[in-house]
């Protein structure tokens, strides 16, 4: 979950959830030797885990995955947050077995294996993909600037690889034969109105902390916040969506990519799968990929962008607008703010670039985009 890192202590001790785990998995197939904090998880305590018994199947034996869910948020433990999120992540990951991975010359791109989970503690036991990094990670290191242009065309695949594993995916969740995941994402209503709050009432509020930058435009803001909540009104528009799509749920292994080697990406993290309108996942990645640009000046991140809108594919303009204002509103809500990004003056530019698109796209000026970083997206 891509809410903002805030390193509390939460109300069980890392030492209870640890005994926890431990205690619950005591017995079973994933009986754990060790356990090792893994870094990226917001709202659950994540671990890799030795297994006592390491099967004799090669799965197992880099050993694995425990996310283990409490009622809160891990690092904001005052967030209260429900844990029907967790059965809802471990019932989607068992429907997205069936879709295909993705291939590309030097990617494989799929989801994780989802090995386990215990409805009674909220634990789950998931593939682990050894010495992996998230894309974001991983484009700070191997893509820092300047970008050398030898690593064009590997960006290109790369991106490209992205945009039609996230097309498959939107297409394949919409066959007759998937209605259990829909009914599954369906579900998630809580989630659902949790991102809607994130993004699209803390809009306004955004508006008030930076009146000299976003003052002028509050009335197309509050159009666009209206907008969303309408979305949401009218479920036989909205389709299923991963719902936290960015570039810290890539995984991809700490190595450079290699031409023909087929590196194993994953896409991880389905706790917010929920219906809803397909823009939202393409736009939030789209705005991670920028901030490569906007704040480290890093052009692997418009090199990536167009080629994963390209591979993404045809669209009508409605979803090209509805796509950049969404990338609008994850720079305003979420750009702007997160922690090590850049500086003071950094972030108020990234909002001023966030309403910049957001008010072109909500009066629909074409002409703007001619030429932009997001002009792969009116292709159509």
């Amino acid at each position: 979950m891509s809410l903002h890192e805030q390193h509390n202590i939460p109300t069980d001790t890392e030492q209870e959830i640890r005994s926890k785990v431990e205690q619950v998995l005591k017995g079973t197939t994933f009986a754990v030797s060790s356990l090792r904090k893994l870094s990226g998880g917001t709202a659950n305590f994540m671990y890799h885990a030795t297994l006592e018994k390491p099967s004799t199947q090669d799965k197992y034996q880099n050993g694995v995955v425990i996310k283990q869910g409490e009622g809160y948020v891990a690092l904001h433990p005052a967030f209260k947050i429900a844990t029907s999120r967790c059965a809802i992540e471990y019932e989607s990951l068992v429907h997205l077995a069936e879709l295909p991975p993705k291939e590309t010359p030097s990617c494989r791109i799929s989801t994780p294996e989802a090995y386990y989970f215990n409805q009674d503690s909220n634990t789950q036991v998931q593939e682990y993909l050894s010495e992996a990094l998230s894309l974001k990670d991983y484009a700070l290191k191997y893509y820092a600037a300047p970008t050398p242009p030898t690593l064009k065309e590997q960006c290109e695949q790369l991106g490209h690889g992205l945009g039609s594993w996230l097309r498959a995916f939107h297409s394949w969740s919409q066959e007759p034969k998937q209605a259990a995941l829909r009914e599954t994402f369906a579900g998630n209503k809580e989630m659902q109105g949790l991102k809607n709050m994130i993004n699209y009432q803390q809009l306004l509020q955004v508006v008030d902390r930076h009146p000299e930058i976003l003052g002028d435009a509050r009335d197309v803001l509050q159009g666009v916040s209206d907008l969303a909540a309408r979305e949401l009104a009218d479920e036989s528009a909205l389709y299923p969506i991963h719902g936290d799509f960015w570039t810290g749920n890539i995984l991809l292994p700490d190595t450079p990519l290699v031409k023909g080697t087929h590196t194993p990406i994953r896409i991880v993290d389905w706790e917010m799968v929920q219906i809803g309108v397909r823009p939202l996942d393409l736009g939030q990645v789209i705005a991670e990929l920028w901030q490569l640009k906007l704040y480290k000046d890093i052009a692997a991140g418009e090199w990536l962008i167009r080629a994963f809108a390209d591979a993404y594919g045809a669209v009508s303009d409605d979803f090209a607008y509805r796509t950049v204002i969404h990338v609008g509103v994850h720079l305003i809500c979420f750009g702007s703010q997160t922690p090590g990004w850049g500086d003071a003056e950094q972030q108020k530019d990234v909002v001023r670039i966030g309403k910049e698109i957001i008010v072109r796209a909500w009066s629909r000026d074409r002409g703007y985009f001619v030429g932009h970083v997001l002009d792969s997206l009116f292709r159509n």
